[in-house]
């Protein structure tokens, strides 16, 4: 090798080992470093360097912001839903809320899923498409074909990665520009069952059917809370509406089943204080509020491979409070996977408690929000362009 090269070639590396070592929540700054000179450009839109970047930090990617919609009654009902950044994120395309017309349902892996919610006695297409905020590619999907003359008739939607089904196929670090599925999961007076489209084949799939019984006959979906991935399964809350707890619908990507299961007992008289987390492990969590107390719980094995709900901690909300320290009605809406991180809405404002060390903090002001959907991924310079 030429010395002058060799010696362009070690001045590279030890670039790429200062440059790789740049926070992820603040992509403006790998940004600025591509604009320095041709060499670091280069080196930053590499695929080499993009992987060694999501490997230095693949515990949990960045929350890069956040996806919100308005509470579904006056007079927050017309407010404004969109993306509220938390980092020196731009997203790309992010003006397709401004209309209304549809509103974020789930994130996961890099990818946003958009449509219309459903609403009582709304039989209107529900318009799915799947947005990249990096790229700010969006793919319209068809219709699933839904049969929404059946009473009762609601429906709630997750996108994940393709691969998301087979454990350990994907490390998820750079998976949002493959293959995706999104799940539609379908709850009637009578049934649940699920659709599951693949951009693979680009189609949806045979339905997946479960029958209720009579205990949960009455069983649908609460204004579209997102879901969560419990291993291999997604879990969806949802209420009944002949007594005052809820249930969860819980769709296995691995099997194609669709069930029930309780939600811890607690929940009997403060539903509207659930939210479905995720554990340590990546097991099936909920968060409960309780007056001053947020109690935690997990979903583990018991006896004769039955799986039970357990209480794993209870955080008194009147000890974190981090202004006034006047205790006051919180109401969860939304939860960050892997950071460990609900969010929390008072009259005041939003608030995020680290469920890790047990503080809270208030991120911003407002009131009127409904749900909150994180926005967790990795952002490079190489990767923010469509691709043609």
């Amino acid at each position: 090798m030429d010395p002058a090269a060799a010696a362009f070639a070690e001045v590279d590396e030890l670039v790429e080992e200062v440059l790789i070592r740049f926070p992820p929540h603040d992509p403006a700054r790998l940004a600025c470093a591509a604009l320095v000179c041709k060499r670091w450009c280069r080196i930053l839109t590499g695929a080499g360097f993009r992987r060694r970047f999501r490997e230095r930090y693949r515990a949990v990617p960045p929350m890069l912001g956040f996806l919100h919609r308005p509470l579904p009654v006056p007079p927050y009902d017309g407010a404004q839903c969109g993306f509220t950044r938390t980092t020196s994120f731009r997203p790309r395309g992010a003006g397709l809320f401004e209309d209304g017309a549809r509103q974020p349902l789930d994130c996961r892996h890099g990818r946003v899923l958009i449509g219309r919610p459903p609403k009582v006695r709304d039989k209107s297409d529900c318009c799915l498409a799947v947005w990249d905020p990096v790229t700010g590619e969006k793919l319209e999907l068809p219709e699933p074909p839904l049969c929404r003359e059946m009473p009762m008739f609601r429906w709630n939607a997750a996108v994940l990665c393709a691969t998301s089904s087979r454990e350990g196929a994907c490390d998820h670090l750079d998976c949002h520009r493959g293959h995706f599925l999104v799940v539609v999961v379908v709850t009637t007076l009578q049934v649940l069952y699920a659709y599951v489209y693949s951009s693979e084949d680009g189609e949806w799939s045979e339905p997946t059917y479960a029958l209720k019984s009579l205990h949960d006959a009455v069983v649908c979906f609460e204004l579209s809370e997102p879901s969560v991935l419990a291993g291999n399964a997604l879990c969806f809350i949802s209420a009944n509406m002949m007594v005052s707890n809820g249930r969860i619908i819980k769709y296995d990507l691995g099997a194609s089943e669709i069930g029930l299961i309780e939600l811890p007992p607690s929940t009997s008289c403060y539903r509207d204080s659930a939210m479905l987390t995720t554990t340590e492990s990546g097991g099936l969590g909920c968060a409960i509020v309780e007056h001053s107390k947020l109690g935690l719980w997990s979903r583990v094995a018991g006896l004769n491979g039955h799986s039970a709900w357990a209480q794993s901690r209870v955080i008194e909300l009147e000890k974190i409070i981090p202004d006034d320290g006047i205790p006051m009605s919180y109401r969860l809406v939304g939860f960050a996977h892997g950071l460990d991180v609900l969010f929390a809405m008072r009259f005041d404002g939003l608030f995020i408690i680290d469920l890790k060390s047990g503080q809270m903090k208030k991120l911003c002001e407002g009131q009127g929000i409904y749900t909150i959907i994180p926005y967790m991924s990795f952002c490079t310079p190489g990767i923010s362009f469509p691709r043609t």
